[in-house]
């Protein structure tokens, strides 16, 4: 895979997981428990999980972009509630005892829209307001209206203060974790049930808030909890990355490819018209052979395995005449390759557009030899060689002599093609040190 860059490192879900369940059990030890006291331990752990969480929030938002789905969407608003309103509120708690109570209300209202958001990404037809920014600075403000709210309508204080609201959330975030799980098993979608899994641990830290277990145990749950959501994120965004990657390096393959087929037809179609019936017969019919290859191409369709050597090298070697290519043809009768025709056209048209490319002028001889299992064919010219900084990388993509131009693309396509048909491509210096050889070797065939 090219283009490996940080994305496509992130670890799998479960470093992360045994990490924070190592962590987890080296805080809640007793010799840790001792150096760490509870209060200020318990503020490290929730500024650890808030800073977690916004990760996750960034991450759920690129995701978003690369992903073009409203439930992915829907999912970075819901985790930016989150992050910006029932995480901030419960640190509040922790540093300012006098507002604990409307921050606790805050904390309350806040994990109850993160629910109602997350429900709503689940949704077949999301409303398009409960995703992305918009949705998360909706779900914020709605977040701040309902706390404020409840705290000024006393029977809705005197409920969330006797319990009944803290309850229900606890209840509503059961049923949310078991939904997740359920869909992302069902479905197959590792994030959802990621994500599910994430929730079981905040869970359980919701329950032992409730039932007065306010220790370090129940932070170092909700710290796993998050890890392991915003793990589930990331091996979703490494996914969608290398996928998009891939889509990438394809268009950029096939745009170098239908450029090398037409600089070919481009040469035949100034021809055609001044040869006799004969040739152009044969010239006709290497179009179409090209014309076939170029529609397969662009359809990607599959092709059936091995081909005869002499036709396909005598069509790319016509082709590359008529575009002003001083090229020979040597091949030993009844040649046969287990290697696609559509293949291995492309891999001698690579070569031989890398003779004209980089040896203008020079005189190029292919020639194609049996070896026992395997078919030989060398593209020899004799041009000026390698050029010193591209020796020992010129299969590597991008590498490519910048004085003379071109993508780079050509021989690491060239090679990728034929490793998957079991033979192999070399370039080394022509013996007598004037010029390039182009060793390629395919199975044989019947």
């Amino acid at each position: 895979m090219t283009g490996q860059g940080w994305l496509t490192r992130i670890p799998a879900v479960r470093i992360p997981v045994v990490i924070a369940v190592v962590a987890t059990i080296a805080v809640n030890l007793s010799p840790a428990r001792a150096v760490i006291p509870d209060q200020p331990g318990q503020l490290m752990l929730v500024v650890a999980v808030a800073g977690i969480t916004a990760c996750g929030a960034v991450m759920a938002f690129v995701l978003a972009r690369i992903d073009d789905s409203r439930g992915i969407a829907g999912l970075a608003a819901a985790v930016t509630v989150y992050a910006l309103v029932a995480l901030p509120s419960t640190i509040i708690a922790f540093t300012t005892p006098g507002s604990q109570h409307l921050t606790g209300l805050l904390r309350l209202s806040g994990g109850l829209i993160f629910l109602v958001l997350l429900a709503c990404a689940l949704a077949p037809r999301q409303p398009t307001w409960t995703t992305g920014w918009q949705g998360g600075l909706l779900g914020i403000g709605v977040s701040i209206a309902m706390a404020v709210t409840i705290n000024a309508v006393p029977p809705l204080d005197a409920a969330a203060t006797a319990g009944w609201l803290n309850y229900f959330v606890v209840v509503a975030w059961a049923v949310m974790t078991l939904t997740y799980i359920a869909y992302g098993i069902r479905n197959r979608v590792p994030m959802a049930y990621g994500i599910g899994s994430g929730m079981v641990l905040v869970f359980a830290a919701q329950i032992l808030r409730e039932t007065g277990n306010v220790g370090l145990g129940g932070a170092c749950l909700r710290l796993c909890g998050a890890i392991i959501m915003c793990a589930a994120l990331a091996r979703r965004l490494r996914e969608r990355w290398q996928t998009s990657q891939l889509r990438v390096d394809r268009i950029a393959e096939l745009d170098h490819e239908l450029h090398n087929v037409l600089a070919g037809l481009d040469g035949m179609t100034h021809v055609l018209s001044n040869v006799g019936n004969d040739d152009r017969e044969m010239l006709s019919e290497a179009v179409r052979e090209e014309i076939g290859r170029l529609r397969n191409l662009l359809d990607q369709r599959a092709e059936p395995m091995g081909c005869a050597v002499d036709p396909v090298l005598t069509r790319i070697v016509t082709l590359r005449r008529t575009n002003g290519l001083d090229v020979e043809l040597d091949v030993e009768p009844g040649l046969r390759t287990t290697m696609p025709a559509d293949a291995f056209a492309q891999v001698v048209t690579n070569l031989l557009a890398n003779c004209e490319r980089h040896a203008p002028g020079a005189k190029v001889l292919v020639k194609a030899r049996s070896n026992g299992r395997s078919v030989q064919v060398e593209v020899r010219d004799d041009g000026p060689g390698l050029a010193p900084e591209v020796r020992g990388k010129v299969f590597r993509r991008g590498v490519h002599d910048r004085s003379r131009g071109g993508s780079g693309l050509g021989l690491h396509l060239s090679q990728q093609l034929v490793g998957a048909s079991g033979g192999s491509l070399s370039l080394r210096p022509a013996d007598d040190g004037h010029g390039t050889v182009a060793a390629l070797a395919v199975p044989a065939g019947r």
